[in-house]
């Protein structure tokens, strides 16, 4: 799996490190929160969720990159959002990562090593589109 970050009105995507395999894992399980399922990286979701206050709503709101149909294209359009809370999100969650020995634990467990990594990328990646006022969307591919 793949991760990029498109920035509205600019050409291509910026890519992460990994291919932002792990970070994208991550995202794909913490919007399974809350229906039952069992995973490290679910667990993870809740830890950061529950005693990060990591806001998991910028962090879930992505889509694949390619359009199929036009629902596809309708919920691309969705994914837009403001980087600067997505920015807030991603560096309040890697500083729990790299600090709370748990949150660590449940990353290794997930066999997610380059999480921490890819999500601070993200978050750098972020600083431009911020200060010239222009949103952007997380796209993935498999």
């Amino acid at each position: 799996m793949r991760l990029w970050l498109e920035v509205e009105g600019e050409p291509g995507r910026i890519g992460l490190p990994g291919e932002g395999a792990d970070l994208v894992a991550f995202l794909s399980f913490a919007v399974s929160r809350g229906f039952g399922a069992a995973h490290p990286l679910i667990a993870l979701a809740d830890r950061l969720h529950d005693e990060h206050r990591v806001r998991m709503g910028p962090l879930t709101t992505f889509y694949e990159a390619e359009a199929e149909d036009e629902e596809d294209v309708h919920k691309l359009e969705l994914a837009w959002q403001d980087p600067a809370p997505l920015r807030d999100e991603l560096r309040k969650a890697t500083a729990a990562i790299t600090s709370d020995p748990q949150a660590a634990a449940l990353a290794v467990r997930a066999n997610a090593p380059g999480l921490a990594t890819q999500a601070r990328a993200l978050a750098a990646a972020l600083d431009s589109p911020i200060a010239a006022g222009r949103r952007v969307r997380m796209v993935y591919a498999l």
